[in-house]
């Protein structure tokens, strides 16, 4: 049961590490293309505004930079949220599924095991009630020997009455 234990906290930091590693690959990249695409919008927007002069104003420039780098960042954050939520749920789902895994071999084990005492109880039931009848047979042919004797003693041994006198046989 720990070595499964184990082996899901390894699975699932596993998981973790890769989408850390994935979702830093995609902010940078989002990022920097959030940033080019918006910077050369911003360029070619103040081109066709200022009535085709090129190159634009300063204040183009730094408008352009400022945008580029508000909204590469805006993006490279979302792209961030939903990897931290994606791993997450992937890591809740192998977490879900290992323990389901762990409970249904828990479940079989417990069977197992109450198969196991169960035959051991219905075993040793039997045992005892085999001895049980073996020393109840033996009490009762000891009664019953008892109780001949008994009657052979108080019937005298010749088999008569108790009175001790002979029991009238069949008359001839």
């Amino acid at each position: 049961m720990e070595k499964r234990l184990a082996s899901v906290l390894g699975t699932s930091a596993k998981h973790v590490l890769t989408a850390l590693k994935r979702a830093f690959h995609a902010v940078a990249i989002t990022g920097f293309v959030t940033a080019i695409i918006v910077g050369a919008g911003t360029e070619v927007t103040a081109y066709f505004l200022t009535g085709k002069t090129f190159p634009p104003a300063t204040a183009t420039h730094v408008a352009a930079v400022a945008l580029a780098i508000a909204l590469g960042y805006a993006a490279a954050i979302t792209i961030a949220v939903e990897e931290i939520l994606r791993a997450i749920i992937k890591t809740i789902e192998l977490i879900v599924e290992e323990s389901e895994k762990l409970a249904g071999s828990a479940l079989h084990e417990g069977i197992q095991e109450a198969e196991a005492f169960g035959h051991g109880v219905v075993s040793g039931t039997g045992t005892l009630a085999r001895e049980a009848a073996g020393v109840a047979g033996g009490i009762g042919s000891a009664v019953g020997g008892a109780v001949r004797s008994a009657e052979s003693h108080l019937h005298g041994h010749d088999g008569g009455s108790p009175s001790g006198n002979p029991t009238p046989g069949p008359s001839a």
